[in-house]
């Protein structure tokens, strides 16, 4: 499994090479959207893994919740969801990719790193 170190470092990675937003075209955030882009909680998903259906819910909905197809798809991309600091950290992740302006990204991570001592 990742350790949050790692999620945090891909994640990280990713969103800031992208330096776009994951969506379809409509403009809804998407774990793999339109132009083969990825949001933070859909880079962590192995392509093996990824169905369609998991789409439409966030990882911020499984806080209070013990199972679902998004977290299934997590788990066996080697993510342990079901350990209550990583899905803390999917989720300020995830609120970054769909709340923040891409130029914010940079600063807001940063931030995050230094709260859960990642960086």
């Amino acid at each position: 499994m990742l350790n949050a170190k790692e999620i945090y470092a891909r994640v990280s990675a990713h969103l800031l090479t992208q330096q776009a937003v994951s969506e379809d075209e409509n403009g809804t955030c998407r774990l793999h959207g339109d132009n083969d882009r990825q949001c933070a909680i859909g880079s962590l998903i192995h392509d093996e893994v990824y169905r369609p259906e998991i789409e439409g819910v966030g990882i911020s909905y499984y806080q209070n919740t013990c199972d679902g197809a998004l977290l299934q798809a997590l788990y066996a991309s080697d993510v342990n969801v079901y350990d209550e600091t990583i899905i803390e950290l999917l989720t300020e992740l995830e609120e970054v990719h769909d709340n923040a302006q891409v130029d914010e990204w940079p600063a807001l991570l940063t931030m995050i790193g230094r709260r859960h001592a990642l960086i």
